[in-house]
C-alpha cells in the first residue's frame, strides 16, 4: 500500500478511527526506538567485554606483549625492510 493509497484511507475513517491508527503508529515507533537503542546497547557491552578480555593478551607475560611494548626489539631490522614487507607508514 503506498502513503497515497493509506492517506486516502485515512479519509474514509472516523476521527476516532484515525486516532487509534496514529497511537498505534506511534506505539511502533516507539518500540522500533527502543529496540534499536537496546542492541546499541548490547553491542557496546560485548565489544567492552571483548576488549577487556583481550587486556591479558597485551600485557608483559601475554603473547602479544612483546609486538606492542615500546620496550620490545624492532620487529624490522631496519626501515628498508619495514618498507619492503609493504607495511605503510604515516610519513
Amino acid at each position: 500500500m503506498t502513503k497515497t493509497e493509506i492517506l486516502a484511507a485515512l479519509k474514509t475513517l472516523t476521527a476516532e478511527e484515525r486516532l487509534e491508527i496514529i497511537e498505534t503508529a506511534s506505539r511502533m515507533m516507539r518500540d522500533e526506538i527502543e529496540q534499536k537503542a537496546q542492541r546499541k546497547a548490547e553491542r557496546k557491552l560485548r565489544l567492552r567485554a571483548s576488549a577487556e578480555a583481550a587486556v591479558p593478551l597485551y600485557e608483559p607475560g601475554g603473547p602479544l606483549h612483546d609486538l606492542w611494548s615500546p620496550d620490545s626489539e624492532p620487529y624490522f631490522d631496519s626501515e628498508e625492510e619495514y618498507l619492503s614487507a609493504g607495511v605503510k607508514t604515516n610519513a
